[in-house]
């Protein structure tokens, strides 16, 4: 099966991409809702890994290049490398966003509560603490019974543990050419997993300026309550229609 979901029939040639990557454990369909939220002027596309909602069947990759080169070709040959984009990465899709930028030199990275690339190459990828940790707060809701809350955690705790694997293929070299395009690290102000120092440190990724800031939230600030991330998204796209030649 495909990797890219969009939710839009009519793809006019000038329309800026939004390539969305999940979180840890995510899937693609909770970009629907922003297509509707940012509108026509903007194409949605998300990346949905093998092991998760219309893909649960399916055999984890082999790693990250794997799934870079499918979405890279998937990419061009629904036409989306020669129009404006902007690659977004939530977390661990973040790393794997710039391993897509690397790939494409998009207009612009956007990466949320993500630690900068040197980070994973000291640190590894997700551990089992972060796995722990990242499925009991997928399931949130105090209301569940007991026995449906530890069954529904340890459903999420099992597709975590695909991306941990995942996240331990990285093997970007410290010498990778640098991107071209600007590079916006955002971060949450209540994230005890991600620090400020480790978001500065994309400036190492690009030539172009690193623009950084803080959403009001925690390590899921993206899925909680979108709004204001939505809206600087929504500013970035805008900067990049009115930059096409009409």
């Amino acid at each position: 099966m495909t990797y890219l979901r969009t939710w839009t029939k009519d793809v006019p040639a000038a329309r800026p991409v939004l390539l969305c990557l999940p979180q840890a454990g995510s899937g693609a369909l909770q970009f629907q809702n922003w297509q509707l939220r940012l509108g026509s002027r903007v194409t949605v596309c998300a990346v949905q890994l093998p092991g998760r909602e219309d893909r649960w069947g399916e055999p984890a990759p082999d790693g990250i290049a794997e799934v870079v080169a499918a979405v890279v070709a998937e990419l061009s040959a629904a036409g989306f490398l020669g129009r404006p984009l902007v690659v977004f990465g939530d977390s661990f899709g973040g790393l794997l966003a710039y391993e897509v930028a690397r790939a494409v030199g998009p207009a612009a990275l956007v990466v949320c509560v993500c630690r900068a690339p040197v980070h994973w190459r000291r640190h590894g990828g997700l551990d089992e603490d972060d796995v722990e940790r990242l499925a009991s707060a997928s399931v949130g809701n105090p209301a569940l019974p007991p026995e449906l809350a530890a069954e529904l955690r340890e459903i999420a705790a099992e597709v975590l543990r695909r991306d941990a694997a995942l996240s331990e293929t990285f093997r970007t070299p410290p010498n990778a050419e640098p991107l071209r395009c600007p590079v916006y690290a955002w971060g949450a102000l209540g994230d005890p997993t991600v620090t400020p120092a480790q978001l500065d440190d994309w400036r190492e990724v690009t030539t172009g300026p690193l623009h950084r800031h803080d959403f009001a939230g925690g390590h899921r600030v993206s899925r909680e309550d979108p709004r204001a991330l939505l809206g600087r998204l929504s500013g970035i796209l805008s900067d990049l229609a009115e930059e096409e030649p009409r």
